[in-house]
């Protein structure tokens, strides 16, 4: 394997910081930064590894 491909994959310290900016409200940029990758590997990965949850909501009309 040539020494270009040493960064191809995120370590898991890595994917646990995307985690966490993503659970803190920062932006992909911000994530980017803070790991020295470029912000399209970042969305890459969270579109990647999403787990999409439906929230719904039902209102009950009280007689109040």
């Amino acid at each position: 394997m040539s020494s270009n491909n040493k960064n191809l994959h995120l370590t898991v310290q890595e994917r646990i910081i995307i985690e966490k900016g993503i659970e803190n409200g920062s932006t992909k940029a911000a994530i980017a930064l803070t790991i020295g990758k470029d912000k399209s590997t970042v969305g890459k990965e969270i579109k990647k590894h999403r787990e999409l949850v439906h929230k719904s909501s039902y209102k009950i009309n009280c007689a109040n």
